[in-house]
């Protein structure tokens, strides 16, 4: 009987990577039945996993860590037992996945409507571009591996701050001037907003308060870090 002892974060760093691929097992059938028809455009495409807005795979696996975790953050469980849990909170299937072309993907993430668009490419006055196709995801698995990185440094810095609630800018900036002192956090944080040119890759997005991560860029993330 295998036990986990740990913080939320050390469960999604440890332990995320094995729960995110039974439930894709999960998934697997639903959307095989599908053949390939997109639920956003209705085309034939190679079909993508999309969590349903607000029942994330994060906010799942937290919503079930919850019962197991003390006053003071840490959890405890049985891992057999937490992960079936984690598995039966994604059913039924339908409610919490769309499965959609890569394009609807996108458009759903970024909070555009799929409604309206045809035969898998947006329609809503915005044609795909190379930004859209995250190019430099890559990027993420090497920097996980160089804690010296300053790309590392403030994904690190967000995780950490994540525990907390939602991740506010002007907070992010300063544990990283303070805390690390980072000497150039603006510029850098800005070039991990876009793939554009020779900037280090489209990771964060905010709204001038708030951050957060691409869905698309998440799943890197949950992955290697």
């Amino acid at each position: 009987m295998a036990k986990f002892v740990g913080t939320v974060q050390e469960f999604h760093h440890f332990i995320g990577p094995r729960v995110r691929n039974a439930v894709n097992g999960a998934a697997r059938g639903h959307r095989d039945r599908l053949v390939g028809i997109c639920e956003g455009c209705g085309g034939k495409a190679e079909l993508q996993s999309a969590h349903v807005h607000g029942r994330d795979r994060r906010t799942l696996i937290e919503s079930v860590l919850a019962e197991y975790t003390d006053e003071v953050g840490m959890v405890a469980c049985d891992l057999a037992v937490v992960e079936s849990r984690i598995i039966e909170s994604h059913l039924p299937i339908d409610e919490t996945f769309k499965f959609l072309c890569h394009p609807c993907h996108l458009a759903y993430d970024s909070g555009t409507r799929t409604r309206g668009l045809t035969r898998g490419h947006p329609t809503s006055g915005r044609t795909p571009t190379e930004d859209d196709e995250f190019r430099k995801l890559s990027k993420i698995k090497r920097w996980a591996s160089r804690p010296h990185q300053i790309n590392h440094q403030i994904i690190r810095a967000f995780l950490l701050l994540e525990q907390d609630g939602e991740v506010e800018l002007a907070r992010l900036k300063q544990y990283c001037t303070k805390e690390l002192h980072m000497a150039d956090f603006q510029g850098n944080y800005a070039s991990m907003k876009t793939d554009a040119g020779n900037a280090h890759g489209k990771v964060f997005l905010d709204d001038g308060t708030t951050v957060r991560i691409w869905p698309r860029a998440r799943e890197e993330i949950d992955l290697h870090f």
